[in-house]
């Protein structure tokens, strides 16, 4: 197999022009790429065709709505190099922890060993984790950066009040919460609260470095640096965000540029 039949393929959500990733699930992905210098290039995907894009692929969806029906999203990571006797022309993997452990596997069977996404026995500990920050920056975050995500103008208009639906608001235009009103900046101090009690205290060797566990990165850090990006690119008070709690998020945000690149 050549360089090109074995490069990996990533699919992710396309911004509106010049494209871009902004979601934080396949951003949590592709630092994992990145980080285990895996080749691989992006295919982007419109939102209205993310649906049928996992269809085509074969890849069920792995997330649900409130009400319990099935939530089409991505990442989607496609490995020609690993076959199975189900998945003989190649591996569809389609969620972004489970992407994580792929590379994991892939790194750990190399010869001589890879860069581990995971210290050893901590797969389950960081699942555990990955929820926790989700639901962190979904209940504060999300809600303050969700109306302003960089969409895509050819296909807003289909998209805009699907995301509405979802969030049970009868308009797109319901969702925003417009910056320096009253509401906002109650909001945004509950959010750095919720940073600051939540997650903040789990960085604990902060005079050593900006990663969790000081100068050494692991995929709990991929985690946060997913979100951060999210933040980054919909949030209007990212520049405010960074400084929070003696700067933490920047310096970790900062830090994770070495694995940012987007192929």
């Amino acid at each position: 197999m050549d360089a090109q039949e074995s490069t990996m393929i990533f699919y992710d959500i396309a911004s509106g022009p010049p494209v871009h990733p902004y979601a934080p699930n396949p951003w949590k992905a592709r630092y994992a790429l990145n980080f285990t210098k895996t080749s691989y290039r992006t295919d982007w995907v419109a939102l209205p065709d993310v649906t049928a894009t996992r269809a085509k692929l074969g890849v069920a969806p792995c997330r649900k709505h409130a009400d319990g029906s099935d939530f089409p999203t991505l990442p989607v990571l496609y490995d020609p190099t690993t076959t199975s006797p189900t998945q003989p022309k190649g591996t569809c993997v389609g969620d972004s922890f489970d992407i994580a452990i792929h590379l994991n596997n892939k790194q750990l069977s190399k010869e001589g060993g890879g860069r581990p996404l995971f210290p050893p026995n901590t797969i389950a500990l960081h699942r555990t984790f990955n929820a926790h920050v989700d639901n962190l920056f979904t209940m504060n975050g999300v809600l303050l950066a969700g109306y302003y995500m960089p969409l895509d103008p050819a296909t807003a208009e289909v998209t805009k009040p699907d995301m509405a639906r979802r969030v049970g608001v009868p308009r797109w235009e319901d969702l925003e919460i417009p910056p320096g009103s009253e509401q906002r900046k109650k909001m945004v101090a509950g959010f750095e609260a919720a940073l600051g009690s939540g997650l903040a205290p789990w960085f604990v060797r902060r005079d050593e470095g900006p990663f969790l566990e000081g100068n050494t990165p692991m995929y709990a850090d991929l985690i946060i640096g997913g979100w951060l990006q999210m933040m980054k690119n919909c949030l209007p008070e990212w520049e405010e965000l960074k400084g929070w709690h003696e700067g933490l998020w920047g310096r970790l945000h900062d830090a994770l540029e070495e694995w940012a690149q987007v192929p």
